[in-house]
């Protein structure tokens, strides 16, 4: 088989990314649903929040207004941030760049990416996309970064919804078998 154009890659690896987020955006709505049916009440807020879109934005930015929830793909989650206006986003650093978890920082388009595409998710808001913007700036700075209970995810959904909410997380803590593949890509020693 012949090498493979750099169009054609750049296409199969941006397919590979879009589908890697309809899984995962999924996952999320199918524990969700699950949940549904089990004797745990959810109110019609919550089911109200898992209605989404997830819209592709391109390289010169122009489609995003100020308040945008942004997400990017990484290996094992993906990365969540809110676009400010004027090429900046707010996020959680997390651990992106060392060991030692990362306060909420303002970075530019590229290194929010980090050489993955990015896109805008479209979903129910309870804050005005200025309100959203101020929300996010009123954290930047804040160094309280907890994997389970406030990363990424939960500060942009607090921004958007005024709650802490990460369906990453919960996917993950509702269905056991996810947590399981995540430990195995993490360290295929570790099972048999």
């Amino acid at each position: 088989m012949g090498k493979l154009s750099a169009d054609v890659l750049d296409t199969m690896t941006e397919l590979r990314s879009k589908m890697l987020v309809c899984l995962r955006l999924s996952t999320a709505s199918v524990a969700s649903q699950l949940n549904r049916i089990m004797p745990k009440a959810h109110s019609t807020e919550d089911l109200a929040r898992l209605q989404f879109n997830v819209v592709s934005i391109g390289p010169d930015m122009d489609s995003l207004s100020p308040g945008a929830h942004l997400i990017s793909p990484r290996r094992f989650y993906m990365h969540h941030g809110i676009y400010l206006g004027n090429g900046t986003i707010a996020h959680y650093s997390g651990f992106g760049s060392s060991f030692k978890a990362g306060p909420i920082e303002i970075t530019n388009m590229q290194r929010f990416a980090h050489g993955k595409p990015v896109w805008r998710l479209e979903e129910p808001r309870r804050f005005s996309n200025d309100q959203v913007v101020n929300r996010a700036r009123s954290r930047v700075g804040e160094n309280q970064y907890k994997l389970l209970t406030n990363n990424c995810e939960h500060f942009c959904s607090w921004c958007i919804n005024g709650q802490n909410h990460s369906a990453q997380i919960n996917a993950y803590l509702h269905c056991p078998a996810h947590l399981l593949c995540l430990i195995s890509a993490l360290d295929p020693c570790l099972t048999a």
